[in-house]
């Protein structure tokens, strides 16, 4: 029976680091595609993600809609992503298994989410265009949220 018991929490610690390790591996992503936005943007190099008029990174960046309240919203996930594995870095640092400040990362990926939703509507609705690389890092803060949340059960 105590065996039993050992073999289930054992279980669920390598399930936690599972999630811990990937969540990092996403924020990583999520760094070098907010390099990779911020360069294109600092060259105004888009001819890699520039697939046509309603796909593009330039036509996005041309529209002046890539800023708010002065930053630019390259400047944001430079700044996003590193936040983001500094604290699943200090929660799995913690001394426990699973992504253990859940109660201070969740609500900061939701924000995140609210972000990309306002994001999502500067693009489909006012500018009419979409980037590819902005919608990759949307997909990067949704998926740390998806494991946020299972790191949960």
């Amino acid at each position: 029976m105590v065996e039993r018991n050992l073999t289930a929490e054992s279980g669920a610690a390598g399930h936690s680091n599972r999630l811990s390790k990937i969540f990092l591996i996403l924020g990583t992503l999520g760094i070098a595609d907010a390099c990779y936005s911020a360069y294109e943007n600092l060259t105004q190099s888009f001819s890699s993600c520039d697939v046509n008029s309603k796909i593009s990174c330039g036509g996005v960046y041309a529209s002046g809609h890539t800023s708010i309240f002065g930053i630019p919203f390259f400047v944001m996930g430079l700044v996003w992503f590193p936040l983001l594995v500094f604290l699943g870095l200090l929660a799995t640092k913690s001394g426990k298994t699973a992504l253990t400040h859940i109660e201070i990362l969740l609500p900061i990926l939701m924000i995140g989410n609210l972000f990309t939703i306002f994001l999502w509507y500067l693009e489909l609705f006012v500018i009419g265009i979409i980037c590819p690389v902005c919608v990759s890092l949307y997909f990067i803060n949704y998926a740390m949220t998806a494991v946020a949340i299972r790191s949960m059960t």
